[in-house]
């Protein structure tokens, strides 16, 4: 079995389990070591999912081992400044796989289901790049959200915890609004609106894209036949 034809499923794979095991071991004693494992198995399918030229790897492995490096040892010597590092460089390296797939994705002579998993995986990514930037936000000002006192006992009274910027993020990215958590600081409603609108925006566009693309394969399968 060639796994480079299922690299992006491999991807999405673990996008959801990150997905799924945040939220429920979040209160857990152990929750901030499975997630971090979780986030590191994402890490390295991103990086096996762009590994197409030398190029990309290099570039993603820089990003890569410093972030993952800084992200484990927080575990065991915690520095604020050290977690923000981290929660930054977690962003862009997702930013930067993001961007390949997504060329990868307009690339593509016909639809497959590695193409489908692909702009799945960018919608996910979307969602943790703009979760490590409201972790971001809500360590640097802790008054960066509004958090009432019913829903700070399952999410934690801080945003700086990323099981609850992960949560606040794809709430705002599928735009439910449940208004539970809400931005004040003046970027973390900026990057809200922002998050909100792309989420939506990609959508459109990428069903778009992708009919085209099929319709663009199924025209040239007929000429040739």
């Amino acid at each position: 079995m060639d796994r480079s034809k299922y690299k992006y499923e491999w991807l999405l794979a673990a996008q959801l389990i990150l997905s799924f095991v945040s939220p429920l071991f979040s209160s857990t004693v152990y929750g901030r070591l499975i997630i971090d494992i979780a986030i590191t198995f994402v890490f390295v399918a991103a990086i096996i999912a762009i590994a197409t030229t030398r190029k990309h790897v290099v570039i993603g492995l820089v990003l890569m081992v410093p972030t993952l490096l800084l992200t484990w040892g927080n575990n065991y010597y915690f520095m604020t400044s050290l977690k923000l590092i981290a929660l930054a460089g977690s962003a862009l390296f997702f930013c930067y796989v993001a961007w390949l797939i997504l060329a990868d994705i307009f690339r593509a002579k016909m639809v497959t289901l590695d193409i489908i998993a692909a702009g799945i995986s960018v919608y996910l990514f979307f969602g943790n790049i703009c979760g490590f930037l409201y972790a971001l936000i809500g360590e640097i000002d802790p008054g960066a959200f509004n958090i009432p006192e019913t829903t700070a006992s399952y999410l934690g009274d801080s945003m700086g915890e990323l099981s609850s910027a992960m949560y606040f993020s794809f709430v705002t990215l599928t735009t439910l609004g449940y208004g539970d958590i809400t931005p004040i600081n003046e970027f973390a409603r900026s990057l809200a609106f922002l998050e909100a609108a792309t989420g939506q925006f990609y959508l459109t566009v990428l069903i778009a894209s992708l009919v085209g693309i099929h319709i663009s394969s199924s025209n040239k399968s007929s000429e040739s036949s």
